[in-house]
């Protein structure tokens, strides 16, 4: 399978799971430019070695300064 059809791991780049099935909208892309998902808004991966080390959390942003 090409790596193109996986999603890489964020710490190492390393393959993390198979995506080549999940419903991407290629019209549409997040913050980082990556297309979107359905409805999701952010995710984060890591794959089995780097999770030894590294955790995901989810934490809740910040009040945007007033006037924006």
């Amino acid at each position: 399978m090409a790596a193109a059809d996986y999603r890489l791991c964020d710490v190492c780049n390393r393959k993390a799971f198979y995506d080549a099935n999940l419903n991407y909208d290629y019209d549409k892309r997040d913050a980082n430019g990556e297309p979107s998902l359905d409805y999701l808004g952010a995710w984060a991966v890591i794959c089995t070695d780097c999770a030894k080390t590294h955790e995901v959390k989810i934490v809740e942003r910040a009040p945007a300064p007033e006037g924006e």
